[in-house]
């Protein structure tokens, strides 16, 4: 299967809802949004106190190389968000 250069290194993809909860998983992933919106999230070796706050354009890739480790539910508008773990 080709795959267009974006997903050369996204190995698994796996969606997210995080209307009611946070999503977290410390060992590191991508976002993207297929909707796109404002997310708050927290990269890798950050603080929950350094979290970040940006708005994602619509993007079926992974353009974004940060690597996150939490989705915060509270200060999250965009929806179909998808994470992506990579090699």
């Amino acid at each position: 299967m080709n795959y267009p250069f974006q997903y050369a290194n996204i190995t698994r993809v796996v969606s997210v809802d995080v209307s009611a909860a946070d999503f977290e998983d410390e060992r590191g992933f991508f976002i993207r949004s297929d909707d796109g919106g404002v997310i708050k999230y927290c990269p890798v070796n950050n603080s929950d106190a350094e979290a970040v706050t940006k708005t994602l354009d619509a993007s079926a890739y992974f353009n974004d190389a940060e690597l996150c480790r939490k989705i915060f539910s509270t200060g999250t508008a965009a929806t179909n968000i998808k994470i992506g773990y990579g090699v």
